[in-house]
């Protein structure tokens, strides 16, 4: 048995700590089940987690990343990438969401011009890095779902993913650059997704063509997300999913004239 395994090192700070995984997941703004899934290996917690944890218990990120890097494909620079992805968030949120270069992100990073350049040549480059890595960390979630409503799968799945990423997210969703880039992907992504789910859509009796449905579920769906992530404090995703499916299946006219 392997030691130095991601599990391995984060069960050891929470019980280094005496914290239950309900404690320690309050700590790191994750749920409980986040955290059980982690410990288990059901799944990875993505770099931004990481970075929240050495902080919150005054740990070398390096450290945290490398055993993390074992169990990864990519064992590249990950590390230095998080400091370039940190560096970018930071001047987002600080100049909100106003576009910075990429050499004013790689010197707020601290690492050497010629090497991070060779990491992310572009802001745009690092926002899609940062797509990617949510992304798997949805499909992986979604692999695991029972359910064919859609909606619920969102509830269920998608959102706790999304609440352990809010930090990253809310400054994503609010900032002016970052905004129209993140909500292109978004679309993007979410239309292919939810396009099988309309193979049935009756357009005898529809009062809108199948495209037309499409992308107004899609766009509503992600209002009713950013929305959510964009709350000074989000509800926890347990706590939102009925405020969720409720919106998702009400109409518009009995939610602003309840």
């Amino acid at each position: 048995m392997k030691f130095n395994t991601i599990q391995h090192i984060l069960q050891n700070i929470r019980t280094r700590h005496n914290l239950t995984q309900v404690e320690f997941a309050e700590q790191i703004f994750v749920s409980r089940q986040t955290v059980s899934n982690w410990e288990r290996g059901v799944s990875i917690p993505p770099v931004a987690a990481l970075t929240i944890i050495a902080k919150t218990f005054n740990m070398p990120l390096p450290e945290i990343v490398s055993a993390l890097e074992g169990q990864q494909t990519n064992k590249t620079h990950t590390a230095e990438r998080q400091l370039l992805v940190d560096a970018f968030l930071s001047l987002l949120y600080r100049h909100n969401g106003v576009y910075c270069d990429i050499d004013l992100i790689i010197k707020e990073a601290g690492i050497a011009h010629h090497h991070a350049i060779k990491l992310f040549n572009s802001p745009s480059a690092i926002l899609q890095y940062i797509a990617k890595q949510l992304d798997a960390q949805v499909i992986a979630a979604l692999s695991t779902s029972t359910t064919t409503d859609p909606f619920e799968m969102i509830a269920d799945y998608v959102l706790p993913v999304l609440y352990d990423n809010n930090h990253t997210l809310k400054i994503l969703y609010t900032g002016h650059y970052a905004n129209g880039e993140w909500l292109y992907f978004l679309k993007k992504v979410y239309t292919k997704w939810a396009t099988p789910f309309f193979e049935n859509y009756n357009l005898g009796t529809a009062p809108v063509s199948r495209d037309f449905a499409i992308d107004l579920t899609v766009k509503t769906t992600l209002a009713i997300i950013s929305t959510w992530l964009t709350q000074p404090i989000p509800t926890k995703p347990d706590d939102f999913r009925q405020t969720f499916l409720h919106l998702t299946h009400t109409p518009i006219s009995q939610i602003v004239s309840p």
